[in-house]
């Protein structure tokens, strides 16, 4: 039997959910800013931009049992998966002297974009004050509520 303080702090779990799915995006943006100079050729593939897919997290809840779509509530946000971009072409340079310019002189740069990678961070930042907002207003919530029930007793 669920007790009444069962799912008190949800709310925080669902935004520190948020925090970390933001976190591993904010390591791969990363990821992707430091190894944007890494180049190849026809015969070694430059590095490839990668990007998370953020999934939804449901957990079941017990008291809405046998309410229609009721036993399913918002639990956060992890990260699915990470995805690499294979949308955007590589760039190409013609560059004899290089040393990973194929027969033809030919490099290929990675298909990073330093700009879109700018405005990436730019929502995580963002996301992460959203979230942060999101727990302190849920704290006060809880301190209310418990002035509240001290006050009515």
């Amino acid at each position: 039997m669920p007790g009444p303080m069962d799912g008190m702090f949800q709310g925080f779990d669902i935004s520190a959910a948020g925090l970390r799915a933001e976190m591993l995006r904010s390591e791969i943006v990363s990821a992707n800013i430091a190894n944007m100079g890494r180049t190849g050729n026809k015969h070694v593939a430059p590095y490839r931009r990668k990007g998370v897919v953020f999934e939804e997290v449901l957990d079941r809840v017990a008291s809405a049992q046998g309410v229609p779509g009721g036993e399913l509530t918002a639990g956060g946000v992890k990260v699915g998966k990470v995805v690499e971009d294979f949308k955007t072409e590589f760039p190409s340079y013609h560059r004899p002297g290089d040393p990973m310019a194929d027969e033809d002189g030919w490099v290929l740069g990675s298909n990073v974009d330093v700009m879109q990678e700018m405005i990436d961070l730019s929502v995580i930042e963002r996301s992460f004050d959203a979230n942060l907002a999101a727990m302190r207003t849920y704290r006060q919530m809880l301190q209310n509520a418990l002035t509240n029930m001290r006050s009515s007793s």
